[in-house]
């Protein structure tokens, strides 16, 4: 009985909090907390595990970019390959306004490197409109921009 009791707790205290769950695709995220929760992960990419971040933003690609990119490894091979590879572990984030048009959203992003170098990007979302993430702002594509930062009144977090 005693062994019981203590496996419980043991159980319960090893379970894990709500609060660490990992980011989904919910209805109630605007594209923009969608935007920032990619770019974070993928700052962030080896924690809490190898390419933790790469499967956060796997997450949120709409059904259409997975299918386009994956399966993940396959994704996380792109991500960090020279296109995509300055989005993993940059020093900070500058984001450009958002333009949200219907079910469209489009933001550009800034990553500030650890030698200082500045790569942009480009997110394009779409709230998707039927299945399991109807309603839920996903990720299309991202693509590398060559236009330089200051023309877009980017804003540094």
């Amino acid at each position: 009985m005693l062994v019981a009791a203590l496996l419980a707790v043991f159980l319960l205290a090893a379970a894990p909090d709500s609060s660490d769950e990992e980011p989904q695709p919910s209805p109630d995220l605007t594209p923009e907390e969608v935007i920032r929760l990619q770019v974070e992960a993928l700052q962030q990419n080896d924690t809490p595990y190898p390419d933790a971040g790469i499967e956060a933003a796997f997450r949120f690609a709409s059904p259409a970019n997975k299918q386009a990119t994956g399966p993940l490894r396959r994704f996380a091979e792109m991500v960090k390959g020279p296109v995509y590879g300055a989005m993993l572990g940059f020093e900070r984030a500058e984001y450009g306004p958002i333009q949200v048009q219907g079910d469209r959203a489009v933001q550009r992003v800034t990553l500030v490197q650890p030698d200082g170098r500045r790569v942009s990007y480009v997110f394009g979302l779409t709230r998707q409109t039927e299945g399991a993430y109807d309603g839920c702002w996903m990720t299309d594509a991202v693509m590398r921009d060559t236009q330089p930062a200051r023309e877009n009144g980017l804003r540094r977090t």
